[in-house]
C-alpha cells in the first residue's frame, strides 16, 4: 500500500482523544498526539475512505495549551493521551467531545444548554486503584500502544496508586509462563490483589509469594486462589462494596463522592421513590439508593456478579434482585407509583428492546449512568425517540490524563 503526506490544520476533538481535521479534498482525518488548534504534517494510507486515520510526522504549529507530559511513556502507551494538557483543559476537551456526540449521534438540539460543569476527579494523579498489564513472551510487563501492540512498561505508572506501583517489582515471570494478562487491584487499606489470566483452566505452575499480596488465577471457566483472598473491599461516597476477582472494580472510587452529592441535590425527596436499577453490577448504586428509597428492584442480565451483589446488599430488606432477560423481567414487574429507572449503561449500553420496555413503563424519571459518550448518545437517541426528554447532563471525570469520562443524565 502506498502512503501520502499532507499538512493539516486540526480543529476539534474526536472520541478517544484524537484530533480532527480535513484533507485538502475535504475528507475527515483523525490523528493522535496532536491538539485542536495545531498544524501538523501527517502520513496516511492512500485509499478510498471517507474517514482517514493518520500519524503525525512533524508538528508545525503548536497550541499554547500544550504542556510537557509527566510520563516518559506518553505517546508510546495508549492510555494517557491527554497528559499534554493542563487538567482544566482536559475537562474542557472532554466536554467538547460530549457535546459533539450528543449533537451528531443523539440529534440533541442545543446540547450545550443541558450539560452542567464537569465534576472533576479529586485526584489528578495516582488515583487509579487498578492497573491492567499484558505479559509478553519474555515475561515482561507491557501496556498497549494505539494499535493494540504491546510496549514494555519502562517506568511506574503516574496515574496508578503508589501502593500498586510499589508492588510491580515484587513479581517476575519466566518466559512462556502461560500468563497473558495481569491486573493489580488495591483495596481501602492498600492491600494488593494480583489477578493472573491465562488460557489454561488452572495455573500451570506453582508460584512462590513471600509477600502479603493476594494472588488469583483466572482461567476460561473458573478462578483459583493461589494466595490470600479472592475479594477486596472498597469504600466510595460512604458506601462499602466488596468485589470478587471476577466482579467490577472501581478504578477511581473518589469520583463517586462528587457524583453522589450531585444526585442528592437533584433528587432530594427519595423516601417514597421506587428505584428500578438495570445492570446493577456488584450493587454500589443499588445500595446507595436502597439506603434512601422505599424499595429497589435490581436487574442483572447474567449471573457472574450475582454473588457479589447478594453479599453487598444482603442486609437491606428493601432490595430485590432479578436475573435474566431485561425486557422479559420488566414485562412481569408491576409499575409502582413514583418509579425511577436507573440505567447503568457502562461502556456497552442497553439493548434497543430493553429501552423500549423501560419507556413503556412511563417512569417518573429515567436516570442514565454511562462511561462512553458514543454509547450514551446512541441510547439517548432511542430514549428521546420514545418520548423521553433530556432535563440535565452531568459529566464526571473518571480518569484524568486519559480521554475516558462518564456522564449522568436525567430524563
Amino acid at each position: 500500500m502506498s502512503y501520502k503526506q499532507e499538512e493539516i490544520n486540526f480543529t476539534a476533538w474526536a472520541n478517544g482523544g484524537a484530533a480532527l481535521g480535513r484533507l485538502a479534498d475535504g475528507r475527515v482525518v483523525f490523528a493522535n498526539g496532536v491538539l485542536p488548534g495545531e498544524k501538523a504534517l501527517v502520513r496516511y494510507a492512500d485509499k478510498e475512505s471517507r474517514f482517514i486515520s493518520a500519524e503525525v510526522v512533524k508538528l508545525i504549529e503548536r497550541s499554547p495549551m500544550r504542556i510537557e507530559p509527566r510520563c516518559p511513556m506518553h505517546g508510546k502507551c495508549a492510555l494517557c493521551c491527554m497528559q499534554n494538557l493542563e487538567y482544566p483543559d482536559q475537562l474542557h476537551a472532554k466536554r467538547e467531545i460530549l457535546i459533539d456526540h450528543l449533537t451528531r449521534i443523539a440529534g440533541l438540539k442545543d446540547a450545550e444548554k443541558f450539560i452542567q460543569p464537569m465534576i472533576p476527579s479529586p485526584s489528578e494523579w495516582n488515583y487509579a486503584r487498578s492497573l491492567l498489564l499484558g505479559l509478553n513472551a519474555e515475561g515482561i510487563f507491557c501496556v498497549p500502544d494505539r494499535s493494540g501492540n504491546p510496549v514494555q512498561l519502562e517506568v511506574y505508572c503516574p496515574i496508578t496508586a503508589e501502593c500498586i506501583n510499589d508492588t510491580l517489582a515484587s513479581f517476575t515471570f519466566e518466559p512462556e509462563s502461560g500468563i497473558d494478562e495481569l491486573e493489580f487491584r488495591a483495596d481501602d487499606a492498600d492491600g494488593i490483589q494480583l489477578i493472573l489470566r491465562g488460557a489454561a483452566d488452572k495455573p500451570e505452575n506453582e508460584m512462590e509469594n513471600d509477600t502479603e499480596i493476594s494472588v488469583v488465577y483466572q482461567g476460561p471457566e473458573s478462578s483459583w486462589v493461589m494466595a490470600g483472598v479472592s475479594t477486596l473491599a472498597q469504600t466510595a461516597a460512604g458506601v462499602k462494596i466488596c468485589a470478587s476477582d471476577t466482579g467490577s472494580f472501581l478504578k477511581n472510587p473518589g469520583i463517586l463522592t462528587g457524583l453522589s452529592e450531585q444526585i442528592s441535590e437533584l433528587l432530594p425527596d427519595l423516601d417514597d421513590a421506587f428505584l428500578l436499577d438495570i445492570n446493577c453490577g456488584t450493587g454500589f448504586w443499588s445500595r446507595w439508593f436502597g439506603e434512601r428509597c422505599r424499595a429497589v428492584s435490581a436487574l442483572m442480565a447474567d449471573e457472574r456478579e450475582c454473588e457479589d451483589f447478594v453479599y453487598n446488599l444482603d442486609e437491606l430488606e428493601n432490595v430485590s434482585l432479578y436475573i435474566g432477560d431485561v425486557p422479559e423481567i420488566l414485562s412481569g414487574l408491576p409499575v409502582p407509583p413514583n418509579e425511577l429507572v436507573l440505567i447503568e449503561g457502562g461502556t456497552m449500553g442497553l439493548h434497543e428492546s430493553a429501552i423500549a420496555a423501560v419507556c413503556a413503563r412511563e417512569p417518573k424519571k429515567v436516570l442514565c449512568l454511562y462511561e462512553d459518550p458514543a454509547i450514551l448518545a446512541r441510547d439517548l437517541k432511542r430514549l428521546t425517540a420514545a418520548g423521553r426528554q433530556v432535563r440535565a447532563i452531568f459529566p464526571f471525570d473518571t480518569a484524568p490524563q486519559t480521554s475516558a469520562f462518564g456522564a449522568f443524565v436525567v430524563l
